[in-house]
C-alpha cells in the first residue's frame, strides 16, 4: 500500500514537472520526496518502549483487529504480553530488549479467545514454556508436565489476576497438559 502511494506521487510529480523540461530538477524533486517519505516512515516506527508502542507493534500482526495488551510480565528484561483483539483473538507477544529502553518483537502466538495459549520462547539461552488463558474468569490452572515417560505432579498456578504462566522447560523433550478452573469448578481445556 505504501509503495503504491509512493509510485502514484512520483508519477504525479513527473507529470507536473515534465513541462519544465528540466530532468535534473524533476529527478531531484522525486528523489527528495522518496527520501523524505522513507525517513518519516522510519522515525515513526514504534520502538516498544511503552505499552502503547508495543500495542502498535501488535497492530501489524496479520490476524486480529485492534490488538490490546491485557497484562504484561517481565522476565530477565524481556516483556511477555498477554494480548487480545477486538475480533475475538487472544495471544502472547514476547518483546526483546535492544537498548535504551526499547523493545522489538521476538515472537507471537495467537488463538481464538476461548482457547488456551500454550507456547514458548528462548530467553538467555533457556527455553521457557508460556501459558495464558483469556477465555473466561478463572481461579487457577493445573499445569502438568510429562517427560522421561513419567507424568509429573501438577503445578498449581494462580489465575485470578489473569497472570501469565512462565516456567523453564523441565527437559529437552516434554509434553504439557493445562486445565483452568473457575470458582465453581468448571474446567477449561
Amino acid at each position: 500500500m505504501k509503495i503504491a502511494i509512493i509510485i502514484a506521487v512520483c508519477v504525479a510529480l513527473f507529470i507536473v514537472l515534465k513541462p519544465l523540461r528540466k530532468p535534473i530538477l524533476t529527478f531531484t524533486v522525486i528523489l527528495a520526496f522518496i527520501v523524505g517519505f522513507v525517513a518519516i516512515q522510519y522515525f515513526n516506527r514504534p520502538d516498544g518502549s511503552t505499552l502503547e508502542s508495543r500495542e502498535k507493534i501488535c497492530a501489524e500482526f496479520p490476524r486480529g483487529k485492534d490488538w490490546k495488551i491485557a497484562i504484561e510480565q517481565e522476565l530477565n528484561d524481556y516483556i511477555i504480553s498477554g494480548i487480545y483483539s477486538r475480533d475475538g483473538m487472544s495471544g502472547i507477544a514476547v518483546f526483546e530488549p535492544y537498548g535504551n529502553g526499547k523493545y522489538k518483537l521476538l515472537s507471537r502466538e495467537w488463538r481464538e479467545q476461548d482457547e488456551i495459549i500454550i507456547t514458548g520462547t528462548i530467553i538467555d539461552q533457556q527455553w521457557y514454556g508460556i501459558v495464558w488463558f483469556n477465555g473466561a474468569k478463572t481461579d487457577y490452572a493445573e499445569i502438568t508436565y510429562t517427560y522421561d515417560g513419567k507424568k509429573q505432579e501438577p503445578i498449581i498456578h494462580n489465575a485470578k489476576g489473569m497472570e501469565i504462566f512462565i516456567n523453564p522447560a523441565p527437559a529437552k523433550d516434554y509434553s504439557i497438559d493445562v486445565v483452568y478452573y473457575d470458582s465453581e469448578g468448571n474446567k477449561y481445556e
